[in-house]
């Protein structure tokens, strides 16, 4: 598969796949957490979560987290070019134009108070933009011994453009 095609199936995930697992880390205390992660135009990624939750502390201690989405639904052995690997940094939304966008991101067509998710609200929106990614190239059961890598990196920008 060319440079292209690997753009395409990553974004084919994005477009099947709207859970992601969110990696943190703060104070060599490693986290994940599932979450509905919803791209924008720009190729950045916002979900809503707790303020009090581990991993949305972690993100303001530690903006560097690390996105998977794939194919949870596939038989086993099978994951080749069935996940999408993406080293981000994230912040808090704070601003509320971003948080409307991702308000519509994430909830379209439902009415929330924007202000529960800033200032005082117990809630915020956060966003991670991506600075690698990565697609898996092979599936577990085409592996040998002698083999150097199971992911091939691909493009952000060619992902964007085949979004």
């Amino acid at each position: 598969m060319n440079k292209k095609e690997s753009a395409i199936r990553c974004a084919e995930l994005l477009t099947t796949n709207q859970y992601a697992n969110i990696a943190t880390c703060a104070n060599h205390q490693p986290w994940n957490t599932p979450a509905t992660a919803i791209p924008d135009s720009e190729f950045n990624f916002y979900w809503s979560s707790w303020v009090k939750a581990v991993h949305s502390e972690n993100i303001v201690v530690n903006p560097n987290v690390f996105l998977t989405f794939y194919d949870s639904t596939r038989k086993r052995g099978t994951n080749n070019r069935q996940c999408l690997y993406l080293r981000c940094e994230a912040a808090v939304v704070s601003d509320s134009v971003e948080a409307q966008k991702a308000h519509e991101l994430i909830y379209p067509n439902l009415e929330l108070d924007i202000d529960a998710f800033l200032n005082s609200g117990v809630k915020r929106f956060y966003r991670a933009r991506p600075i690698q990614a990565w697609l898996n190239i092979l599936a577990e059961s085409e592996l040998q011994p002698d083999m150097l890598k199971m992911r091939e990196e691909v493009s952000i920008e060619d992902i964007k453009l085949a979004l």
